[in-house]
């Protein structure tokens, strides 16, 4: 199944709860829109070999954090459908171990709040190493 289709699912509850509480700031209840699952894949670039984002890389969210704020460590698998990746993405933590791959701990940067039940997902790493650098990027994780 599609990685975006899972979120969407694992949003869905989160996103509701969240329109239905802020729907009353709206004058008119059509300029608020909230969809779960409203990303898009990242570029092969952004992902694939040489950039280590999937691997031990993951690069800074470009955000004020604290040093030991656990989203510092995280991959930006997802990014936001407006083209700017910083602007509503998702993150996992990646681990590696020498047999496998393990991606845990899905996040939505901006909601913290909200938790996904996803994964954790379990990867072979010689699979997973061979696919980083076939450049062609997934959109699956099942």
């Amino acid at each position: 199944m599609p990685l975006i289709e899972l979120v969407r699912r694992a949003e869905e509850p989160w996103a509701r709860a969240e329109y239905l509480e802020r729907l009353p700031e709206f004058e008119n209840p059509d300029e608020f829109k909230f969809e779960p699952g409203d990303y898009h894949y990242l570029s092969a670039a952004q992902l694939l070999l040489p950039s280590r984002e999937l691997l031990d890389g993951p690069r800074d969210p470009g955000f004020v954090l604290d040093p030991d704020d656990p989203r510092r460590t995280k991959a930006t698998v997802l990014g936001c459908t407006c083209g700017i990746t910083q602007c509503w993405f998702l993150q996992v933590r990646v681990t590696l171990l020498p047999e496998v791959v393990v991606w845990s701990e899905f996040g939505q940067f901006h909601r913290p709040h909200w938790r996904y039940n996803l994964g954790p997902f379990t990867f072979d790493r010689k699979q997973y190493e061979a696919q980083l650098a076939s450049g062609v990027a997934p959109d699956s994780v099942v």
